[in-house]
């Protein structure tokens, strides 16, 4: 079982690490990125590897 939860902060309020901060912001730029091809050709048209196949395992409503 997951459980994924977005947006429940502004994108200003992140939690700080005292590592690897260039990492960090390859990650937000990937994010970005993906948000904005998630909301120009839809939800479902890009995912992350790990979801393929998740419909066969879990019950979508």
């Amino acid at each position: 079982m997951s459980l994924k939860v977005d947006k429940l902060s502004d994108k200003n309020e992140a939690q700080l690490s005292l590592f690897n901060t260039t990492e960090n912001k390859k990650q937000e730029k990937l994010d970005e990125t993906l948000d904005k091809i998630k909301e120009k050709y839809g939800y479902e048209k890009i995912t992350r590897a790990g979801k393929l196949g998740m419909e066969k395992n879990v019950k979508l409503k």
